[in-house]
């Protein structure tokens, strides 16, 4: 089991591009939990669940839309939890 959190930077905060709710969903499809919140142009994630799970969903994310644009990305790798039950998006 693995834990990460997840910082991006880039065109993320985009009209129409619902960038929250298309990572809860790819999160939910591969049984990882935890949460995510986007304060501007800047993605918080933390991702917790089956090794092979969490590292689909980190490669998910630039991929996630063709309009937005990770021009950084920090990815650090933490002791595993096992805190959350489900995604949860946060309101910033």
């Amino acid at each position: 089991m693995k834990r990460v959190v997840v910082v991006a930077r880039g065109e993320l905060d985009l009209p129409g591009v619902p960038i929250l709710k298309i990572l809860k969903g790819e999160a939910l499809r591969n049984n990882v939990t935890g949460e995510a919140r986007l304060v501007g142009d800047t993605l918080y994630a933390v991702l917790e669940g089956a090794d092979e799970s969490v590292d689909r969903l980190v490669k998910f994310l630039p991929a996630a839309s063709p309009a937005i644009k990770i021009r950084e990305i920090e990815i650090r790798e933490e002791r595993y939890r096992g805190e959350y039950n489900g995604f949860k998006i946060i309101s910033p």
